[in-house]
């Protein structure tokens, strides 16, 4: 029943069923009480039967919105103001998934380990041979137009996956305009790039080669000879895709995707945790996980993946970033993009330790630093050891009456120094096996 229509009318039709039942037996206890006859009772039933039905089509409007017309829906709309600038990407039509999708990736709102293996797509089967030649293109340097950049030039296996730079140096020594993310577990992903332009792996091998600024061929074709250039590869290809096959760039791509299909990096601390090693996890990373969750971190960075944009559980790949732009950190690290807020994919945490430094810019070094910039700009906390500033006091007007005002306590707006290490350590966690590929 994948169908929304189809859930829609369904919950639509047992509301109205539910509702006419309750008003049968409330408009006859309610005509027996004040003793009304049978015309009484019709129309009473009919009266009470209009405001059911009225708030039934309200409900299936907002439904429908909701799912059919996610562009529409108040959920969106309340997203947008929240986010600010419109999307710049055609394909970013939900930013938010609904519980019912959520509910259909499995039990995503308890903790889960991170898989061994990811499941290749229909058209790319997973395949010893290709996985081999992807990795002798992996780290072929000839493929750029000087042949001083290879993939692992930005993605360096013995780094965490990435080059550990605030942004990843070029042909020519050109640099970049963010930072590189880890090859590591990309697999695990629905959208790669900071701005999740590219929907596969498959997808994402193929943009570098003609950057200007990465490996700046001049085109596909071209990267095409350079690979027909070099006679170690055309058995290869044979050995991957089949007897007299052509060296593309689609097989380029997939061979290269294979390959990376295989950079995951589990067993870490945390997944031996959740399969049962009540060890695994010390005392405070246990309290940094607990907090985690409880100031809100995870509903951004879901695991196993640690991503919005994760294959597993998918809760919408894109934040805006940041949400609370008024504070020091966001100047002291330009944060903005032209002085506003932008889209992003949600990074991955997996391996966190170990790819800094942090953010589209790369501009933060320390790991602690950029957990208290999230606190402070992605989710409004304070930062401070004050019992005090843990409280705070909410003191709003009532509209259309004078001299009245209405005051709520805000509890847990503070994390403190301790908190911060805590959830440092949660996230050391993460750190998984380097994969270990001889072939």
């Amino acid at each position: 029943m994948d169908d929304p229509n189809t859930e829609i009318m369904m919950i639509l039709f047992s509301a109205l069923g539910l509702g006419m039942l309750a008003l049968a037996l409330v408009s006859k206890e309610l005509a027996q009480r004040v003793r009304l006859g049978g015309q009484g009772r019709l129309f009473l039933a009919f009266g009470l039967g209009l405001g059911v039905f009225a708030l039934s089509i309200k409900a299936g409007v907002i439904l429908y919105l909701d799912v059919a017309k996610p562009d529409l829906a108040p959920t969106k709309l309340v997203q947008r103001q929240r986010e600010g600038p419109e999307f710049s990407q055609p394909d970013l039509a939900r930013i938010i998934t609904l519980p019912s999708q959520l509910a259909k990736s499995g039990n995503w709102s308890t903790w889960q380990a991170l898989p061994q293996t990811v499941k290749p797509p229909a058209d790319n089967p997973q395949k010893l041979a290709k996985a081999r030649l992807g990795k002798k293109l992996f780290f072929d340097k000839n493929l750029s137009i000087d042949h001083t950049i290879s993939c692992a030039s930005c993605h360096n296996l013995e780094t965490g996956g990435d080059d550990n730079a605030p942004v990843s140096t070029g042909v020519d020594g050109q640099k970049g305009s963010v930072s590189a993310p880890t090859v590591f577990n990309a697999a695990f992903l629905t959208r790669l790039f900071w701005d999740g332009r590219a929907t596969s792996l498959e997808h994402q091998a193929k943009q570098p080669f003609i950057n200007p600024v990465e490996m700046a061929m001049p085109d596909w074709e071209a990267v095409e000879l350079r690979v027909k250039a070099n006679p170690d590869y055309a058995p290869m290809f044979e050995k991957a895709f089949g007897q007299k096959a052509s060296i593309t760039i689609d097989r380029i791509a997939k061979a290269i995707a294979s390959y990376e299909r295989l950079l995951i990096t589990p067993n870490a601390p945390y997944d031996r945790f959740i399969a049962g090693d009540d060890t695994a996890l010390s005392a405070q990373q246990l309290r940094g996980m607990a907090l985690f969750q409880e100031v809100g971190c995870r509903s951004c960075h879901i695991d196993p993946i640690f991503s919005a944009a994760g294959s597993i559980k998918n809760i919408g790949a894109y934040r805006s970033f940041p949400v609370f732009a008024d504070n020091s950190y966001v100047k002291k690290y330009d944060l903005l993009v032209e002085g506003k807020a932008s889209v992003w994919r949600v990074p991955s945490l997996r391996n966190i330790a170990q790819t800094g430094p942090y953010f589209h810019n790369g501009a933060v070094k320390d790991l602690k630093e950029a957990i208290r910039i999230m606190a402070v700009s992605q989710l409004g906390k304070i930062i401070s050891d004050d019992p005090v500033d843990d409280l705070a006091i909410s003191s709003v007007a009532i509209s259309g009456k004078k001299s009245q005002r209405r005051l709520t306590i805000l509890r847990d707006q503070a994390l403190t120094s301790q908190d911060i290490e805590d959830l440092e350590a949660f996230l050391k966690s993460l750190s998984g096996e380097a994969p270990s590929l001889t072939f």
